[in-house]
């Protein structure tokens, strides 16, 4: 939706707007920044007293005319980088009548407010413990302030720190550009305030509950269901990262069920098994593809881009980034300001080939899956955040619901492994998509990564990552 940055040291407005501009493109509508207890909305710098404390906010406009950030409420400021899908219902609960925008974000700035009590700390923990959504916001009643992200990780938030100043921004590289060193992904269990990190939370566990597979699998077919509708709301149009596998197909034929004007977007080599399967299973469910073919030169033209967008130089994580970066720029390309994904899927349900190994120990599995839920948000969600905002274009990810989290972690290995040769894997899950009008051929398909499917990751290690050039820009990154 946007990107959220916030400084705290001698002087700061000049690294504030640093910050502010080298993030631009997370949200090109509108910038806001609140300095010396009052908000300043698209003003030049000149315009902005000089303060030891500043917020700022570049604004994604999505739905109806968003707030331009950061938004007040008697002594409350807010700056949030967010999606609330219970906004109407928190809205009612509290009997909130005082609503000025049409912006969910307010809604945090609201229950904040309600439950202050000279306390910030104690007013923010009771609203994120009502909050169904993805966020990343910093709030501050003008003595104190606190930073803090969804439990999962969805929305991104960093942090550094040198002997004069402390920032946090929505990527890295704006705390790069203000030269801090030593930047960290805050922890989604964690919190900032006053330039000291806590702990709010508790981490994920998995466990096997005793219901027995059809009350499962009743429970998480209404789950994913819901949690599409949440993601739609408001929208008349999606588009959806398409690679034809059971996780993006379940939520395209969810998106034609609840009659959103769905387009399907896939990039790949010529003759990748992902293109292959993309043009067959959107004739078959009748839904409009878009794709790219992406060959050496396409790869070599967007290689360092893509380093420098996920600023990451694992191959793997360029072969992904890569084809997330490609495939929302297609979106972009039609005016699409929201893309769904199937991100989410193969941890929660056992998807990812090497689970296979402790089939046998299953504590041992049910270890590594609460370990990989944990530490989705710098392994995968911050490297996708940025490479779909990077075209100015919104990742939403409904396996990450709260609901359908909370159904997945109890659900018995069984279920999901047959066996250490289990070349399927995620059976409940597929039998919730075939159940829903997933194509078989397609709902029983073998995973198979992005950057294979797309080929992508071929081409990099084969033709790209042997020339010299490319070789000295990875050892330097």
């Amino acid at each position: 939706m946007c990107s959220i940055i916030g400084i705290n040291g001698f002087n700061a407005k000049n690294d504030l707007f640093e910050m502010l501009n080298v993030l631009s493109y997370r949200g090109p509508d509108a910038k806001g920044v609140y300095s010396c207890g009052k908000v300043y909305k698209n003003e030049c710098a000149d315009e902005i007293p000089e303060s030891d404390f500043m917020l700022a906010h570049n604004l994604l406009s999505i739905v109806g005319n968003n707030e331009t950030q950061p938004i007040q409420s008697a002594n409350i400021t807010l700056v949030a980088n967010a999606e609330i899908y219970n906004y109407d219902s928190l809205i009612k609960e509290f009997e909130l009548t005082n609503i000025k925008t049409d912006s969910d974000c307010e809604i945090i700035l609201k229950l904040i407010e309600k439950f202050y009590e000279n306390d910030l700390k104690s007013a923010v923990l009771k609203t994120i413990e009502l909050l169904d959504g993805d966020y990343a916001f910093s709030v501050t009643d003008n003595k104190d302030y606190m930073v803090i992200r969804d439990k999962v990780g969805v929305k991104p938030l960093y942090y550094a720190k040198d002997e004069g100043k402390f920032a946090f921004a929505s990527e890295s590289k704006a705390l790069k550009q203000i030269n801090l060193t030593d930047i960290q992904s805050l922890n989604p269990r964690k919190a900032i305030i006053n330039d000291e990190i806590i702990t709010i939370r508790e981490e994920y566990l998995r466990y096997e509950s005793d219901d027995d597979y059809q009350k499962l699998k009743d429970e998480l077919k209404q789950a994913i269901m819901q949690a599409t509708i949440k993601r739609i709301k408001g929208l008349d149009r999606v588009s959806l990262l398409f690679s034809a596998g059971v996780d993006s197909t379940l939520i395209a034929v969810l998106l034609k069920e609840f009659g959103i004007d769905t387009t399907l977007y896939t990039v790949g080599t010529e003759n990748s098994q992902d293109l292959k399967f993309a043009k067959k299973v959107a004739c078959d469910i009748s839904l409009p593809l878009k794709t790219r073919i992406i060959d050496k030169e396409i790869i070599e033209e967007n290689f360092v881009k893509t380093l420098n967008i996920i600023e990451d130089n694992n191959l793997m994580k360029i072969g992904v980034g890569m084809t997330i970066y490609l495939t929302s720029q297609l979106a972009k390309e039609d005016n699409h300001k929201v893309i769904l994904s199937g991100q989410g899927a193969d941890e929660l349900f056992a998807g990812y080939n090497r689970y296979r190994k402790k089939y046998n120990t299953p504590s041992d599995l049910i270890d590594e899956l609460t370990h990989d839920l944990n530490n989705m948000y710098h392994v995968n969600l911050e490297r996708d955040d940025k490479a779909t905002m990077a075209n100015s274009v919104e990742l939403r990810v409904p396996f990450l619901d709260k609901q359908v989290i909370e159904t997945a972690t109890k659900i018995p290995i069984k279920y999901l492994l047959h066996s250490e040769e289990d070349s399927i894997r995620k059976h409940l899950l597929r039998d919730v998509a075939y159940e829903l009008g997933v194509p078989n051929y397609i709902a029983y398909r073998p995973k198979k990564a992005a950057q294979y499917g797309t080929g992508i990751d071929k081409v990099i290690k084969k033709k790209i990552i042997k020339q010299d050039y490319y070789k000295r820009i990875l050892e330097k990154y």
